[in-house]
């Protein structure tokens, strides 16, 4: 952030013409001396670029500066225009956000100013105490703004379907998502064979129909004896092959039946992937249209790779309505790791804003943006490191509503 962006900043900090900053004294020789010589704050710019709330015995500049990634207050002292020994200043600040409990910010000395122990992140919509201490007087300052920030009627929030929920902890899984296709089981499918060679006098089933163990399949006649015999399924399943018609010798495979009430998702996996697979790992599939899903485990990892540098991987679904048809493309979400998250969010929650990824949080009827600092994430949710507290109430759905209007008012932050 350059020095113009950090003063546009400190103007909406400390200058919004309807918000107003008060400097009180504390004890009472410095309450008479107020009242006599008390001089109004104004938007004045400091010596350093900052932004000064002004008080009769002693004058505070604010400046946010960016250092080593973080956002610092620092603060200079002057007495009659005049820098004041920083050693002699102490300020603390407390800071009051919607929806949030107060943060107490503390300031050590360095040079000539005194800078904030924590960073100091946005948003920048709260009521700020400030507190002094300067040669045995204390003197307080008061000021307040409002940034990125909406008010909604019940009727409104209800019409726009708003939907929210809590801020808590929670576990967020990371996933892989690999390509891959439905197959029948290898000790699913059976090729039915004739015992004998004869020839097949007749044939009871047809390519699509589905049996059950023990049902007629074919009659064969034994050229050696003559005799009949019967051929029954030894599995239930569907005929999906039928390789003899009636007349035929049958010397080889009469038909295949495949059993689908288990199946197979082949999956094809990459180097990357291959590092984070592991057997047991759970797996949720779905249909390339979303029309269904399912879970599954990976119970096979091929040891090998083709020439193409895939190597296969294996799931294993149930499969009780023939949904998962072989031959059908699907995607599988394989989890390779689980974070424990302080705070999770919905994944629909987040929308950029500014250019940050932001969540809207919610206090009665008053919704405000929150810029937030993101972790882990998969496609339900997404671990918030900073910029959230647990407990908050945020939006989950139709939030772009609540963007769309702090951006028509010209709420949204400016620095």
């Amino acid at each position: 952030m350059n020095n113009t962006l950090i003063a546009l900043f400190i103007t909406q900090l400390f200058a919004l013409p309807l918000l107003s900053s008060t400097a009180m004294a504390s004890d009472s020789h410095h309450e008479k001396g107020h009242e006599e010589g008390h001089k109004d704050e104004h938007t004045q710019k400091g010596p350093h670029g900052g932004f000064l709330l002004t008080n009769n015995a002693l004058d505070l500049e604010l400046k946010l500066t960016q250092f080593a990634g973080n956002t610092e207050l620092r603060i200079y002292g002057f007495n009659n225009d005049k820098a004041v020994d920083i050693n002699q200043l102490d300020v603390t600040i407390n800071v009051q956000r919607l929806s949030e409990e107060p943060q107490l910010i503390r300031f050590k000395a360095e040079d000539d100013y005194l800078v904030s122990t924590v960073s100091v992140n946005e948003p920048h919509s709260f009521k700020l105490d400030v507190m002094a201490s300067y040669k045995g007087q204390k003197i307080n300052y008061h000021h307040e703004q409002e940034e990125g920030r909406t008010t909604l009627s019940s009727q409104a929030i209800e019409r726009a379907g708003i939907k929210t929920e809590i801020a808590k902890a929670g576990t967020v899984e990371l996933t892989d998502t690999l390509f891959g296709v439905i197959a029948p089981t290898a000790h699913g499918t059976v090729e039915v064979m004739a015992p004998y060679t004869g020839l097949v006098s007749n044939i009871f089933v047809s390519i699509g129909q589905n049996v059950k163990k023990g049902d007629k399949l074919a009659s064969i006649t034994n050229r050696e004896t003559l005799q009949n015999y019967t051929i029954k399924s030894p599995i239930t399943g569907v005929i999906t092959e039928q390789y003899l018609k009636r007349g035929e010798l049958a010397n080889s495979a009469l038909m295949q039946i495949v059993n689908l009430e288990t199946v197979w998702v082949e999956l094809s996996a990459f180097p990357e992937n291959i590092e984070k697979l592991a057997i047991g790992q759970s797996a949720k599939v779905y249909d390339l249209h979303h029309h269904l899903n399912a879970q599954g485990e990976v119970f096979y990892i091929a040891p090998m790779m083709s020439g193409g540098h895939i190597a296969r991987a294996r799931i294993e679904l149930t499969n009780p309505d023939g949904h998962w048809r072989p031959g059908m493309h699907v995607n599988s979400d394989i989890s390779t790791a689980k974070v424990d998250a302080a705070v999770r969010v919905k994944a629909t929650a987040v929308q950029e804003f500014n250019g940050k990824p932001s969540v809207f949080i919610k206090s009665g009827n008053v919704f405000e943006v929150r810029p937030v600092k993101l972790g882990a994430k998969n496609s339900e949710w997404v671990e918030v490191l900073e910029g959230l507290s647990p407990n908050s109430e945020y939006v989950t759905q139709n939030s772009y509503v609540i963007k769309a209007d702090i951006l028509k008012s010209g709420a949204s932050h400016s620095h």
